[in-house]
């Protein structure tokens, strides 16, 4: 029936699998969890996830060269045996003990229908302040990435990731993840937009996972900027949705400013101010800094 599809970095998934284990096995379906190490550079972390094969229902999968998140992504829905297939992050934490139950019931009403489909769980952030030097992506997911279904299915593909998403086999053969990413960003938006040109249909749902592997802030601040890069390519490829650029806060912004002719000056006084506002992101954990540092980073990025 199931086939629960995790891929990690650096990120010890013992936890996680034994929950996922406890809660599918207690359901009596078939299922598998198919893990896929995206070369970690944590000895410790490998052999400690290397052992969960013994487990007779884990395969384990060691990339020796980092491979980014869309092939790994595709590997193991290739290599998955089921024909539902179950995406999580493996940074992912358990948060509610029904979680494996509440999916396995949506998929029963869905196979009585015979119709392909794509759910989302949701994510969420615990409520504990995690230490300053790991509080500004922790305080940028409570403000922007955590919300109730309600709110999600108002725009169904704006709010898309498969940080936990249960999904069709079928739908999946059609639309994969674009090889084309191998670094951070907006892989999710493309993939996103695929289900929405063949108009298959995503639901929200309120299933959330934790998400626990809250990158520092100097790292996250790194990230930001490989996915402002990511970001500029699709944007100059033509390859963003009218949708999501409408949708964008960032590019509308960007947008408004190249109109008036002004996003050179922009991209110049941001600039000018960059250092301040990096140290505002990362002793402050400013989420308005980090908005300012995208902003610069992506007016950069377009004008190279």
């Amino acid at each position: 029936m199931l086939s629960i599809l995790l891929s990690t970095y650096n990120v010890v998934v013992q936890p996680l699998v034994h929950d996922l284990l406890h809660q599918a096995r207690q359901l009596n379906i078939p299922f598998e969890i198919l893990i896929e190490d995206d070369a970690s550079t944590d000895r410790r972390v490998c052999v400690e996830n290397h052992a969960l094969l013994s487990e007779p229902e884990v395969a384990y999968f060691q990339n020796h060269v980092n491979k980014g998140r869309s092939k790994v992504r595709n590997h193991l829905a290739a290599a998955a045996n089921y024909p539902y297939l179950l995406f999580i992050d493996g940074d992912a934490g358990m948060k509610n003990a029904n979680f494996i139950s509440q999916y396995v019931q949506y998929l029963r009403f869905h196979q009585q229908l015979d119709k392909p489909f794509v759910v989302l769980g949701g994510v969420a952030y615990r409520e504990m302040t995690p230490d300053p030097a790991f509080r500004l992506r922790w305080k940028y997911g409570l403000a922007r990435e955590q919300k109730t279904a309600a709110i999600r299915n108002i725009a169904p593909y704006k709010s898309f990731t498969p940080f936990n998403m249960l999904i069709s086999k079928s739908v999946f053969d059609e639309v994969s993840f674009d090889e084309w990413f191998t670094t951070y960003g907006f892989e999710d938006t493309v993939f996103g937009d695929q289900l929405r040109r063949k108009e298959i249909t995503v639901e929200h749902i309120d299933n959330e996972l934790y998400h626990d592997g809250i990158d520092s802030n100097a790292d996250y601040l790194r990230k930001v900027e490989s996915a402002m890069g990511n970001l500029a390519a699709l944007y100059k490829a033509g390859k963003l949705p009218d949708s999501f650029v409408r949708e964008s806060r960032l590019l509308q912004t960007y947008i408004r400013c190249k109109r008036v002719r002004m996003a050179g000056l922009v991209g110049l006084c941001l600039r000018v101010v960059k250092r301040p506002l990096r140290w505002l992101a990362v002793t402050g954990s400013s989420v308005t800094a980090l908005d300012l540092l995208k902003l610069e980073g992506l007016i950069a990025a377009l004008r190279r």
